[in-house]
């Protein structure tokens, strides 16, 4: 039996964009630098031996998601943002657990951090 820990996944890290999330109407009202962590667990076995992209996820359509949610939509709480994003991604790939990280940069916090941030995890809707 294999490690549940060593699974097969397409990541993207390190995804940016601006956009106007925020509990406030003032933050919602001006950009913010939002950062994305993305884990897709699937089985890749079939793409390893068929060098097709119909056979795994394809990152680009995932980072364009993100981006446009991210950038033209808003919301209160980046639990939702995550959510939303998540929820997405299985819309085109309901085989995949989606792992995201999301940040909020610089949020206007006391102590100044440098982010703020969720970790969420859907496992996958189909199998």
């Amino acid at each position: 039996m294999s490690d549940p820990h060593e699974r097969d996944s397409v990541f993207v890290r390190g995804l940016e964009f601006e956009g106007n999330h925020g509990y406030t109407a003032a933050e919602r009202r001006g950009t913010r630098r939002f950062r994305v962590n993305l884990t897709l667990e699937l089985p890749l076995a079939a793409a390893a031996a068929s060098d097709k992209i119909v056979d795994t996820v394809d990152y680009w359509k995932i980072s364009e998601i993100v981006v446009a949610l991210g950038t033209q939509s808003t919301f209160k709480l980046i639990e939702a943002l995550a959510g939303a994003i998540a929820a997405k991604i299985q819309d085109r790939y309901p085989m995949a657990a989606v792992a995201i990280e999301l940040e909020k940069l610089a949020p206007p916090c006391p102590g100044v951090p440098a982010a703020c941030g969720v970790r969420l995890h859907l496992p996958a809707r189909a199998s």
